[in-house]
C-alpha cells in the first residue's frame, strides 16, 4: 500500500527539521509526498498575488527537489493552496494517511489564538498528525505509545506498531494510568507481539502523570505516538489533554493518531483466551 504523506510548510523556523523528518522516515514505505502551503490573508495590492504565489510556489519546488533526491523512488509533487490554513489543512488530511508539520516551543498553552499549528490541527485531522519540534535533532531510536483503554489508544497502538516494525525498532508501550498496567494491557501488547513478532515490544509502568510518563520514556526515541478523541482545540485546551501536553513539550516527533471510523483489530483472528 502506498502512503499518501503532505508535508505541510506553514513559512515557520521548524519547516526545515519537518522536511528532514518525512525524508528519514519515508525511506521505510513506498510513499508519494505532497509538499503543500496554503496562501492566506492575501493584500490587494496591485500585483501583489502574483508575486507572492510565485515566490511561495519556488520554495515548494526547492523542498520537492531535495524530497526527489533523497527519495528517488517516491511521487513528490507541489501543491499550492488559498485559504484559512486551518480549514484547508484539515480538508485536505481527510485523504491523507499522514499530514507533517513542523513546531516551535510552546512555552504556556494558554489562549487558543495563540496556539502553533500542530495544536490547532490536533485531534481533528483526517489522518494520522505528526509534528516535528524545532528541538529535534535527528536519530533517536525506538517507537513510544501511551496506553489508555480506549478506541484512541487502539488506533495509536496500531500505527506505533507499524512504524516500529519498518524503521525495525522496539516499540515501547507507556500505561497513561497509575499503578501496575492493567490485564487490558497485557492483552493489547501480546496482540502486538503475536502480529508483529519481529518487534520488541516493552510496557512500561506508570507512578507519574500520564504525559510525564510518556515524555520520560520518549525521551531518546525516533517518535512517540498518543491517540485523540477528536475533540477541537478549544475543549482539549480546557480540560488539558494528555496528547496536547504531550505536543507541547516533546523534543522528538510526535504522532497524533485520530479515532478511526472502523474498529482496530491489531491482530485479526486472536482470541483473549489465547494470551492468557
Amino acid at each position: 500500500m502506498t502512503d499518501h504523506v503532505i508535508l505541510a510548510l506553514d513559512g515557520g523556523a521548524a519547516n526545515a527539521v519537518a522536511e528532514r523528518w518525512v525524508a528519514e522516515r519515508c525511506r521505510h514505505f513506498d510513499v508519494d509526498v505532497e509538499v503543500t502551503t496554503v496562501l492566506e490573508h492575501v493584500p490587494l495590492a496591485a500585483g501583489y498575488p502574483d508575486v507572492e504565489r510565485d515566490r511561495r510556489r519556488e520554495r515548494l519546488d526547492r523542498v520537492a527537489e531535495r524530497l526527489r533526491e533523497r527519495l528517488p523512488d517516491a511521487s513528490v509533487h507541489v501543491e499550492l493552496r488559498q485559504g484559512d490554513i486551518v480549514d484547508e489543512l484539515l480538508d485536505a488530511s481527510k485523504a491523507a494517511n499522514l499530514l507533517v508539520i513542523g513546531m516551535t516551543y510552546v512555552d504556556a498553552i494558554d489562549e487558543l489564538a495563540h496556539l502553533p499549528l500542530g495544536l490547532r490541527l490536533a485531534g481533528r485531522t483526517g489522518g494520522v498528525l505528526v509534528v516535528v519540534p524545532t528541538a529535534w535533532s535527528g536519530g533517536g531510536s525506538g517507537v513510544v505509545v501511551g496506553w489508555d483503554p480506549d478506541a484512541a489508544s487502539d488506533a495509536a497502538m496500531a500505527f506505533a506498531a507499524r512504524e516500529a516494525r519498518h524503521a525495525a525498532s522496539a516499540l515501547t508501550i507507556v500505561h497513561a494510568g497509575g499503578g501496575a498496567p492493567p490485564r487490558e494491557l497485557e492483552v493489547a501488547a501480546e496482540r502486538i507481539r503475536a502480529s508483529h513478532p519481529e518487534t520488541p515490544v516493552n510496557v512500561v509502568p506508570n507512578e507519574r502523570s500520564a504525559a510525564d510518563a510518556i515524555l520520560e520514556a520518549a525521551r531518546d526515541a525516533a517518535l512517540v505516538v498518543v491517540g485523540s478523541h477528536g475533540r477541537g482545540p478549544l475543549e482539549d485546551l480546557l480540560i488539558g489533554s494528555v496528547s496536547e501536553h504531550v505536543l507541547a513539550r516533546s523534543s522528538v516527533p510526535v504522532a497524533v493518531a485520530p479515532v478511526p471510523a472502523e474498529p482496530i483489530e491489531v491482530s485479526p483472528g486472536l482470541e483473549d483466551e489465547d494470551l492468557i
